[in-house]
């Protein structure tokens, strides 16, 4: 990649050299990168603005980085050239040469048509419910945020990812070791064409034990090349949303979706993944539109050659890490026989981070690596998962609900304590809860009014009853 000690005419060079060697989904990330910096050297009149032009057009069109003709990648890739090769006094104000000259006043002379801030105290909140914690995926995804899941390409996020939205749209109740809410899903896909898409969703669905089309409430759009940015630069340094994205938040408030997946930021994101401005700003849009559609948001995103090495999975600066409250990532892990996937919550604002599973792919999916256990331990595990049934049984026929995550209700913590419970501890009712999930004997069922809905446990063939 280019040498911040390299002499300006070699930058130049360069930038068709990294942006080849760049991933093909992070290709523009890297044109608009090195655009940004050889633009400064126009500036410093290092570089003719001519030849800086030309050498960005050429590299663009090289590896179709324009798009078809009147389309916003070329509106974008047009604003990311003029930019670079725009003079400073042609585009700059001067230099400020004291406080008023920012447009701003002074300590003293506060405007006196600007409203106060609106502030809170605390005595307000008295007699006001708490809302509790809510969950898309429990400890993992939050319902009414963003998360990034990140990993390297080629191990499997996308279907992870397609893993959790079947999960969701079909009521399944669990994702890889955790529970879910149930809801309509979108999944946004810019980079896996409709071909690929229908074989995924096809493994993954009977690995689940259902056919594709009875899941009726997972909407796909698979964008096209010159139409799936979602987001772009401005020449205030910030992120602007395209039409894309204000289309695809019409269909957010037309579906009401639980999850809005999208495949991937390399695909969607028009700026520079290392400016934080606009890691920020862009995330902000996505934040926005969680919390006014009350919908969780899953963002894909390649980790950066620094966030692999030191297991992180950060892609860019530590902006996109910093503005989300919830990060996942999917790495490979080797071992004497096999090598296996590893999701990791390396940051959670809502819950505990730290959480490790393993993964190991099983017809066209990915299931919990589990240890084969012996004839002796499937009967104890057997044992333990009838007891579990039993217990919830009479806690449903005394009318006394249980509850998948933990707090108040939390079916393992409850159960060992019951009477019945013949001295099985809290964690083996807890492993007991994930098989039964895993097998779906058991579900998780939403009730109570929108703003306040819970998750319960029922036992999968009454679940319709309630």
């Amino acid at each position: 990649m280019m040498d911040q000690l390299s002499p300006p005419v070699d930058r130049l060079a360069y930038i068709g050299r990294d942006v080849s060697l760049a991933q093909p989904g992070e290709k523009l990330s890297v044109f608009v990168d090195r655009a940004n910096a050889v633009g400064g050297l126009v500036r410093d009149g290092f570089l003719s603005a001519t030849a800086v032009s030309e050498k960005l057009w050429q590299t663009a069109r090289a590896h179709n980085l324009v798009g078809s003709p009147g389309s916003e990648l070329e509106e974008h890739i047009t604003n990311v050239i003029e930019g670079a090769v725009a003079l400073a006094d042609e585009d700059e104000p001067p230099m400020p040469a004291g406080p008023d000259d920012y447009g701003g006043h002074s300590a003293s002379t506060a405007p006196s048509d600007q409203s106060p801030l609106a502030l809170v105290t605390p005595q307000q909140w008295k007699g006001v419910e708490l809302e509790p914690m809510r969950w898309l995926a429990t400890h993992r995804v939050p319902a009414d945020d963003v998360t990034i899941l990140s990993g390297d390409g080629g191990l499997g996020k996308t279907t992870v990812a397609l893993q959790l939205g079947v999960s969701v749209a079909r009521n399944l109740g669990d994702w890889l070791g955790t529970t879910t809410l149930s809801g309509p899903v979108i999944f946004f896909s810019a980079e896996e064409p409709e071909s690929e898409m229908r074989r995924r969703l096809d493994r993954v669905a009977r690995k689940r034990g259902i056919e594709p089309e009875q899941i009726e409430h997972l909407y796909f759009h698979f964008a096209e090349p010159d139409k799936a940015l979602l987001g772009i630069s401005t020449p205030a340094g910030t992120i602007a949303p395209t039409a894309t994205f204000q289309a695809l938040a019409r269909s957010v408030t037309d579906v009401r979706p639980a999850l809005l997946i999208v495949d991937s930021v390399a695909a969607v994101f028009g700026g520079n993944q290392n400016d934080r401005v606009q890691a920020r700003t862009f995330v902000s849009m996505f934040r926005r539109l969680a919390r006014e559609a009350g919908c969780a948001i899953v963002l894909l995103d390649h980790p950066s050659l620094s966030g692999m090495n030191s297991g992180t999975g950060r892609g860019g600066n530590m902006d996109w890490s910093n503005v989300v409250r919830s990060r996942l990532y999917l790495r490979t892990v080797e071992e004497e026989e096999a090598a296996f996937r590893e999701l990791e919550v390396v940051k959670s604002n809502y819950g505990p981070a730290g959480e490790k599973v393993r993964l190991r792919w099983e017809d066209g999916s990915f299931v919990l690596k589990t240890v084969q256990s012996t004839p002796q331990q499937a009967a104890t595990f057997a044992k333990i998962d009838d007891l579990f049934l039993k217990l919830l049984d009479k806690r449903t026929a005394q009318g006394r609900r249980v509850y998948p995550t933990k707090g108040s209700g939390y079916a393992p913590s409850v159960f060992a304590i019951d009477p019945d419970a013949a001295g099985i501890t809290p964690k083996a009712l807890a492993t007991s809860m994930e098989r039964l999930f895993s097998e779906r004997k058991i579900v998780t069922i939403e009730e109570g009014p929108p703003s306040k809905r819970v998750t319960r446990i029922a036992r999968a063939e009454v679940s319709k009853d309630g």
